[in-house]
């Protein structure tokens, strides 16, 4: 952690300098000045059965203050009458692409349903993924509670337990869970986007899959295996997290920081492919570069299109990470995943999936960032992966967080702030 500044006799604590002029006293940070506020946009039930379309489903999100982040909750009743079994990205797969668009219509957000659940979980914005502990039936803390770790599916949580928020796939093929989609990050408030304005939304789209009931080992969508398929009714909530506008003064009179630091930086997540790589030497130039990268997730999978397979036939046991002309990182598989995925979240990343985040600092633990990690590029900057594949055709996808900050600002932590 970092060593607090250590004050004067002639310092003050913020927010409690009563001498001096208005310019000489220190805001009291935005974080503290500004209050929670969590508010339903919308509402919305569909039916799906093993021939449905996919259905493209938009939520104007609701205004208020600063917007935090977006908690999509679904919850989808009984599909078959019995035997059901879920798809290796079951739950998260019911949602096809999941976008996010900002009030001028530029997506801000661009990832599949399993995609974006790695977002939410290995992003680095909260200690705990949206499926990592489950609690027992009645959300009974003093029933057993599970991590999962890289046994693959919901179907590795024992039979009952479940919770309000997450409940693993029934023999019917219920369900229930939680997406969150995060905005804010690193400490202070910052990436909130000012959302104060009803006549311009974001705007949140969702698209479930097509035949989301149908039943496949090898492609899913959301079903490996069920007998007797019927049709489903699937429930849809969206619901904005946001900060309050704080008001210009504190109840004793000094000053707020009334908006977040390096208000209108904006973070995206996007995805870019490479399919039909060979068993052989690959090299994979990053497309998404001109920001500050705060992470990067590897997807491995095979030529059908699953990561189990491919985690036992097709991933490399070394792979380099360039940076322009020199090596950023060359080491094994298992070494990416032992430095940022086992010893910072305690739990193996999931079959096919190789975390590289720049969001560990201060103090190794994946929330609260300063920014010490980000990688600043530019438009020219190269970034290149390279690893000789083990056996067939496979894919890699490459998703990328990165941020557009509209000021310097973006390192200034109030914690690390000097008098």
């Amino acid at each position: 952690m970092p060593v607090p500044v250590q004050q004067t006799p002639t310092d003050s604590p913020v927010g409690q300098q009563k001498k001096g002029s208005a310019d000489s006293i220190r805001p009291i940070p935005f974080a503290r000045a500004a209050k929670w506020h969590v508010e339903q946009s919308n509402t919305t039930s569909i039916t799906a059965s093993t021939s449905s379309a996919a259905q493209v489903l938009n939520f104007p999100l609701a205004s208020y203050g600063y917007l935090s982040g977006i908690l999509i909750t679904v919850q989808a009743g009984a599909a078959f009458a019995s035997g059901a079994t879920p798809f290796e990205d079951a739950p998260w797969s019911i949602f096809s692409a999941v976008q996010l668009n900002d009030v001028n219509g530029v997506p801000l957000f661009q990832l599949s349903g399993f995609n974006a659940y790695l977002a939410a979980k290995y992003g680095g914005y909260r200690l705990f993924g949206p499926d990592t502990v489950v609690r027992g039936a009645g959300n009974d803390a003093n029933t057993a509670q599970t991590l999962l770790g890289n046994g693959g599916p919901p179907s590795s949580v024992p039979t009952g337990v479940g919770g309000q928020y997450y409940q693993p796939m029934t023999g019917t093929g219920a369900y229930k869970f939680i997406l969150p989609i995060w905005l804010e990050f690193g400490v202070d408030g910052l990436g909130c986007l000012p959302n104060m304005d009803a006549s311009a939304r974001y705007n949140l789209q969702l698209t479930v899959a097509a035949a989301p009931v149908a039943a496949s080992a090898t492609s899913g969508p959301v079903y490996a295996a069920g007998t007797t398929p019927a049709s489903q009714t699937i429930n849809i909530t969206v619901e904005v997290l946001c900060r309050s506008q704080p008001p210009a003064m504190d109840m004793f009179g000094n000053p707020n920081s009334v908006s977040p630091p390096a208000v209108g930086t904006v973070q995206y997540w996007t995805a870019q492919t490479a399919t039909n790589l060979s068993a052989s030497a690959q090299t994979i130039q990053l497309t998404r570069v001109g920001n500050l990268i705060r992470h990067h997730i590897l997807v491995f999978r095979d030529s059908a299109g699953t990561r189990a397979t491919a985690e036992s036939t097709d991933m490399p046991s070394l792979i380099e990470f360039d940076w322009d002309v020199g090596q950023r990182y060359v080491a094994l598989l298992s070494t990416y995943r032992f430095f940022n995925g086992y010893t910072v979240f305690g739990l193996d990343e999931a079959n096919g999936v190789v975390l590289i985040p720049n969001t560990l600092d201060p103090d190794k633990v994946a929330i609260s960032e300063y920014g010490d990690e980000w990688l600043g590029t530019v438009g020219a900057t190269k970034f290149t992966l390279r690893y000789t594949a083990t056996a067939g055709t496979h894919s890699l996808t490459i998703i990328t967080n990165d941020i557009v900050p509209a000021s310097g600002q973006v390192y200034n932590a109030p914690s690390l702030l000097m008098s």
